[in-house]
């Protein structure tokens, strides 16, 4: 992580963390805009009765509107535009510029009064750094501009004495400095939060050996997942499933340290020929591999079914210094076209009608490719798997 940022220095993983936090930072954003926003409008009374009913006071309210209502435009534009995280921070930094800026006139108005002026600027500084949810370095540099801002206004209007102005130079310094502290821990607690669960999900959903996403992902959350978005577009989804021939007699013959080469080598080889973040790459359990393919009919996964025995057929693996050992595999794939199916089905059925047809491929010699469409209807793809 970056040290002044305090972000991921890898801009991927820095937008999901955005992201996953995107719903949680507009509740919070727009709680502290609205009660900011409030407490602005309150501290009217303060003009009134510094100033009286003056037309210096109602421009010092107007100020004090203006501030509310960017508030509140952006709580609106927010609510708007529900996923986008630059949006956010954009109206974060431009509410909390015209905050600050609305509040030079009421310095300049109210000059006899700078050292609450001060106090107020060192909890506005604050409220910047630790309340209204940001980038920390657009918050770094709004505390910082304001402040100086500030210091330059107050010793060019104010009758401070020497030891009073150095006393406000450093407590509005310090409140910088605890505010970037505080908020730069704030933001590396929450960022490390964030990738200790990441590395949790990660373990509870991949397969330590291959790198594959594992059986219990496939069934709680993908393939659902899969199923529903291809209903919905009206669209093609193909399930692949694989197996090494005569696996056992690998381990058998050459031990399991052998036999796990040959497994990650199948997976490298099986990822290497799909679509990165399109399709996805199950370890079923054992031996046996998963492939699930959105927008793919039958033709294109029997195409690269096909591809795969082909260069799986091609491959050595490499189990020891010289020795290598050469392996097959048995494919059955199955499509669903939802242009055509309406049939509401359990999503198990895909996967019981690819490993059927996986296990006809082995039942006809192995080293094979098997495909039948699926129609959604258990009794129509099984008489036409007799058939066939």
């Amino acid at each position: 992580m970056s040290r002044l940022s305090a972000e991921f220095t890898d801009r991927t993983i820095e937008a999901h963390f955005s992201h996953h936090l995107l719903p949680q930072t507009k509740i919070q954003l727009r709680t502290t805009l609205l009660f900011c926003a409030a407490v602005y409008l309150v501290f009217a009374i303060t003009d009134i009765l510094a100033l009286g009913l003056t037309p210096v006071a109602l421009a010092l309210f107007g100020c004090r509107i203006a501030v509310a209502v960017v508030a509140l435009a952006s709580c609106v534009t927010n609510h708007l535009h529900p996923h986008s995280v630059g949006r956010v921070y954009l109206t974060a930094s431009i509410t909390e510029i015209v905050g600050m800026l609305a509040f030079a006139p009421i310095v300049l108005a109210r000059p006899d009064e700078l050292p609450w002026h001060s106090m107020s600027m060192g909890l506005m500084v604050l409220v910047v750094y630790l309340y209204i949810p940001n980038r920390l370095v657009y918050a770094l540099a709004i505390g910082v501009i304001s402040t100086l801002v500030f210091i330059v206004m107050a010793l060019l209007v104010g009758e401070l004495s020497g030891k009073e102005q150095l006393t406000m130079v450093m407590l509005l310094s310090l409140a910088n400095c605890f505010g970037y502290i505080a908020a730069r821990r704030y933001s590396l607690i929450r960022r490390e939060e964030f990738r200790v669960q990441s590395v949790l999900k990660n373990l509870s959903e991949r397969d330590p050996l291959t790198g594959c996403h594992n059986r219990r992902y496939l069934q709680q959350e993908l393939l659902n997942m899969e199923l529903s978005r291809a209903r919905r577009f009206r669209l093609s989804l193909a399930v692949v499933a694989c197996d090494i021939d005569y696996f056992k007699s690998v381990n058998d013959t050459y031990g399991h340290a052998a036999g796990d080469r040959v497994l990650v080598e199948f997976a490298a080889l099986l990822r290497g020929m799909i679509r990165e973040n399109v399709d996805s790459l199950i370890r079923f359990g054992g031996e046996e591999f998963l492939l699930v393919l959105p927008e793919t009919d039958l033709a294109g996964a029997m195409h690269l079914a096909e591809r795969m025995r082909a260069a799986l057929s091609a491959a050595v693996t490499e189990i020891a210094p010289g020795k290598t050992v050469g392996v097959t595999a048995s494919f059955g794939v199955t499509s669903v076209n939802f242009a055509s199916v309406v049939a509401r089905f359990p999503q198990e059925a895909v996967i019981e009608l690819a490993d059927q047809l996986l296990y006809a491929a082995k039942h006809d010699g192995r080293n094979t490719v098997k495909a039948l469409e699926f129609y959604g209807r258990p009794g129509l793809h099984v008489a036409a798997r007799a058939a066939g």
